[in-house]
């Protein structure tokens, strides 16, 4: 990296700050403006509401009565902006006296499509309508309130078109998330997240202790009810600025902030109850009599008669068997599961200084719990009196606890200087139980039973729910981020940001299997205890300056360069110790004790300039470059530049646009943009690893080559053309958005073989390959009837993706047993060998002699969704008291891999197919052809994906005011919730988001896993 080059142009960026300060003028006597802002249709208040001078950000915010004060305004003519969120913008010039209040109102009519919304990108906040890339919002604060929101996954599904995201299944689990596609054969293919401008921690799997496949992510240590908004940045071409790691798109996260005026307070309570309402696989098995114990069935052993051998004559069946555990009460591990949370939050403040401060204790508890009879065997076994006596982690394996208080300030410390700033602390605990791809977990044994509720352990295979849930695993989170800024603006022209912070985590996961207590596996038995200690730091600091001038009267200039750190750190030390001493919970208590430690860091170091001209506030064209540095690069790579170039015209807004009826505002936007995803912290690095070596007889320790680096390493780079345009319809009411993207990632990192004679690993990190995601994206919002007394709106949004494996780089196709990396084909594509089959005797019973396998396996499908619409809708009744609201969710063409049936057939040998005589011929020809057909495949098992849910559900009645008053309030609503409520596909597994999914690369596998549980919430909020 040339260091030096850089730091001259930082040293230019900051002197051009200070010699602006320099250039202060005197200011004439201050007046101020005051007024109200109400909803045109309803007459109502409307809180929150930005209202400023000009195009400047000095201005204030309307409090809960819908008003506002803007203080210390320069005598004369000045234009006051007032923008809010669903209405139309308003403006008004009016001529303010010397010493005196100028008093403007406003009436807003609501609006569809917002072009001078603020948006958030890496320079600071801009209108919507200057920024050329769309960027998705989510209003974090009224969905949180009105609707079944648990976790920070819930706030992104089916919200924002081109955002896919795969929810976890179990309480505490985190969730995939994809924009626009997946970019990286190797590497992360999350966004990352931005929250009050720093750098998050948000990496998915955040566990050290595996449980068969879900694990925790740090996304939902956040808590939504602290979130004001969402904002989605999608692709290259939006997130050129925010640089290297930011190609997979960015989520940035505000925080609530005070309002001007007296205390508000704002007190929470949600109770609601989970439940799993998926219909699960039912055993089968065929019984046959036989004269050896080898030949006849009994209850206890495996032996069976199953659908081919009754064809061939080997045996004959009985009689069919038919036993599925989730519907036994006594061996059911589903029951109900509980969440409650209760919180408190109080804003407000002056017109110079603001405040806003919350509270919450949120407590979830899943739906599994020990069956009845798991619990009758623990009580025999360990010679209990109750229930009460056994511990609450094993009864109730699956929970989260978590407390977190937020204090956000900002104050103005004058006419030229404000500053904010934001803290948060997270505490929670929470268990994970063992289960999905796991021989000792529930669900392997579940899925695995034979077929009889006689076997001795209630139909499970060989392990009970009593041995599973006694290995605990918890995870404990401490967490603070705090971040601080600072806006200096010296003179009208010229101003400065300043802001920096940290995200800091403390983590330890741990895992307890008392002695005689867990499954007779392997030395389990013995007991062990393990625990992990891990912190996260990731430090911020960015700063900036922009400058502002006109060069016409119709020309309009900005000019922005700044300067970004980051620097991540990660530190894990790890102890586990096996046979335990009987009673014993620490790890110095086991007989074999191990240990490990990790460290990684990684630093980012950029400088970026941006330039952007508008022209009669109606056209603009900006273009940008950003310069990183990073510690992962190769030793003899030097910084990468990423630049941007984006065109945003208001054409509507010409005098020579053709005036339609219908047509209201027309924009056409058009971006161009590159960033980066960083290579792993130590890809680039040589490596030796430890070792001892005998030397004279004795043990001494050594070194062994494992790693011999990549000193070319660099950063995968994408780069991104969108194009697309936003109109807004019939007065403003309906709103159209329109994207085409074209996304394209070279010098992605692929694992090369190496020659062996190096000495060191087999393979290693280079960037030789390409992969494109294109496709387009749309959003329609209608307002469609605006009154007082009824209201009724739609969203509509919509995406397709196209994903291909361009250049491999010359490295064969990368197969394993149902996927394959193949150019001109997607990446993680499900690839099996076709076969055919025909009843050719007609006696119902498919066997190997009618089914033909190919000789090599074909594409079969995407293995995630390229096409998404979400559609969602709202009543308004009672006068506006009562909203009614639900959104359905749709994904499809893609395919999924039920591997819960597979192994089912394969080797558990208790699936329809392969029994049940009266099972379908599709049903037993996929059994056949991956079971006897010579040349195995699992092409049966990958099925079509496609489904639609019935996602989200919600009532909210807001008290009449008198009603309100009566309780000492100044508000009281009360919402009914929820989410997961129906679904229609032609998958046969449980559910296709019955899934976990591991790695970076986030890959989904339906193996032994459970399906989505549906939540119903009832929460009471209450104004003061």
């Amino acid at each position: 990296m040339n260091t030096p080059s850089i730091r001259q142009w930082c040293g230019a960026v900051v002197l051009a700050g200070l010699l602006g300060g320099l250039t202060v003028t005197a200011s004439a006597q201050q007046s101020q403006v005051a007024g109200r802002v109400t909803a045109q249709a309803t007459q109502e208040p409307l809180a929150g509401v930005q209202v400023t001078l000009g195009e400047t950000m000095r201005g204030a915010l309307t409090d809960q009565d819908g008003r506002y004060r803007i203080q210390n305004v320069a005598a004369g003519r000045v234009e006051l902006r007032v923008r809010y969120i669903g209405y139309a913008i308003s403006t008004r010039v009016l001529t303010v006296a010397a010493g005196e209040t100028a008093v403007a109102d406003f009436a807003l009519s609501t609006s569809a499509v917002m072009l001078d919304e603020v948006v958030v990108t890496a320079t600071g906040d801009h209108r919507a309508r200057e920024v050329g890339n769309v960027v998705s919002h989510v209003a974090v604060a009224e969905v949180v309130e009105t609707g079944p929101i648990a976790n920070m996954n819930d706030l992104l599904v089916a919200k924002a078109p081109g955002v896919q995201v795969l929810p976890g299944n179990l309480t505490g689990a985190g969730a995939r998330v994809r924009v626009r596609g997946t970019n990286s054969l190797s590497l992360n293919n999350e966004p990352i997240y931005v929250i009050d401008g720093i750098r998050m921690e948000s990496s998915v799997g955040s566990s050290s202790i595996g449980i068969g496949g879900t694990n925790p992510s740090r996304v939902n240590d956040i808590n939504p009810d602290e979130i004001e908004s969402i904002e989605i940045v999608k692709g290259p071409s939006a997130s050129t600025l925010y640089g290297t790691a930011a190609a997979n798109g960015v989520i940035v996260i505000r925080t609530k902030r005070g309002r001007p005026g007296p205390a508000r307070w704002t007190a929470y309570a949600e109770q609601g109850i989970i439940r799993d309402y998926n219909t699960y696989p039912t055993a089968y098995r065929g019984w046959r009599t036989g004269t050896t114990s080898s030949t006849n069935s009994t209850p206890t052993n495996g032996v069976q008669c199953i659908l081919t051998q009754v064809a061939s004559g080997a045996c004959v069946q009985d009689s069919v068997s038919r036993y599925n555990l989730f519907e036994d009460p006594v061996a059911s591990p589903n029951a109900t599961g509980h969440r409650q949370q209760y919180g408190l939050q109080v804003s407000g403040g002056s017109e110079a200084a603001q405040y806003f401060l919350s509270g919450e204790w949120e407590d979830e508890v899943g739906y599994l719990k020990m069956p009845p009879f798991a619990v009758d065997t623990v009580l025999a076994r360990r010679a209990l009196s109750s229930e009460d006596d056994i511990p609450e982690e094993q009864l109730r394996p699956n929970a989260r606890r978590r407390t977190s208080v937020r204090a956000n300030v900002q104050a103005a410390l004058s006419d030229r200087l404000d500053v904010s700033a934001s803290s948060g602390f997270v505490s929670s605990t929470q268990r994970l139980p063992q289960t999905q791809n796991n021989v000792t977990g529930l669900l392997s044994n579940a899925y695995g039973g034979p077929g009889n509720r006689d076997n001795g352990r209630f139909g499970y295979r060989a392990f009970t729910p009593d041995e599973s849930f006694s290995h605990t695993t918890t995870q404990n989170i401490n967490r603070f981020i705090g971040s601080g800024t600072a806006n200096w603006r010296p003179t009208s022209w010229l101003s400065a940001r300043i802001g920096g912070g940290v995200d800091f985590t403390s983590r330890e996961d741990s895992e307890l299997c008392r002695r005689d207590e867990c499954v007779n596996f392997a030395t389990r038995k013995l007991g062990f205890k393990g625990n992990n200690r891990t912190t996260f730091a990731n430090y911020t600091f960015d700063g900036s300056t922009t400058a502002r001038f006109s060069v016409s009267s119709a020309l309009a200039s900005r000019t922005t360069a700044g300067v970004q750190y980051v620097h991540e750190r990660f530190a894990r030390n790890g102890a586990f110790a096996e046979d335990l001493t009987p009673g014993a919970t620490t790890v110095s208590a086991g007989a074999i004790p191990s240990a490990d430690e990790t460290t990684t860091e990684s630093i980012t170091l950029g400088a970026y300039v941006e330039q952007t001209f508008s022209y009669r506030d109606r056209l603009f064209l900006t273009g940008a470059v950003r310069w990183d540095d990073h510690s992962a690069f190769g030793a003899d790579f030097r910084a990468v530049r990423y630049p941007k170039l984006s065109l945003s015209y208001v054409i509507s807004e010409e005098r020579f646009f053709p005036r339609f009826g219908a047509l209201n505002s027309l924009r056409l936007r058009a971006a161009y943009g590159a960033s980066g995803n960083q290579p792993g912290s130590n890809d680039a690095l040589r490596f030796f690893a430890p070792t001892s070596s005998s030397v004279d007889g004795v043990d001494s320790p050594a070194l062994v080559f494992s790693a011999i680096g990549n000193n070319e390493l660099k950063p995968e780079r994408a780069t991104e053309v969108e194009l697309g345009f936003d109109a807004s319809l019939f007065d403003n009411r309906l709103s159209l958005e329109f994207t085409y993207y074209n996304k394209v990632t070279k010098d992605a990192l692929v694992s090369r073989i190496v020659a062996p004679s190096v000495g060191a690993s087999t393979s290693r990190f280079e960037n030789i390959g390409s992969v494109r995601n294109s496709g387009v994206e749309g959003l329609l919002t209608a307002r469609i009837v605006d009154r007082r007394d009824f209201g009724w709106d739609l969203t509509i949004n919509g995406s397709h993706n196209s994903n291909v494996l361009e250049d491999l780089g010359g490295v064969p196709p990368i197969i394993s047993t149902t996927r394959q990396q193949r150019e001109g084909f997607p990446l993680d594509g499900f690839w099996q060998r076709p076969y055919t089959y025909q009843d050719l005797d007609g006696d119902g019973i498919i066997t190997r002699t009618e089914i033909s396998v190919a000789d090599s396996a074909v594409f079969v499908g995407y293995d995630v969704p390229r096409t998404e619409i979400t559609l969602s809708t709202g009543f308004d009744l009672l006068n506006r008291r009562l909203r009614l609201s639900g959104l359905f969710d749709f994904k499809g063409g893609h395919h999924l891999l039920n591997g819960t049936e597979r192994i089912r057939c394969q080797s558990r040998l208790n699936c329809r197919g392969l029994v049940d005589r009266t099972a379908s011929l599709y049903e037993q020809a996929r059994s056949v052809a991956l079971r006897e057909s010579g040349t195995t495949t699992q092409q049966g098992f990958m099925e079509k994906a496609d489904f639609v849910r019935f996602r989200e559900l919600s009532a909210t009645l807001n008290l009449p005011d008198s009603w309100a008053r009566a309780f000492g309030a100044g508000r009281v609503s009360f919402t009914a919730a929820g989410r997961n409520l129906w679904i229609n596909t032609d998958y046969l597994g449980v559910d296709p988001e019955s899934n976990f999914f591991s790695g970076s690369l986030g890959t989904v596998s339906d193996f032994q896993t459970e399906g989505p549980p549906s939540y119903w919430t009832f929460r009471l909020n209450v104004g003061f």
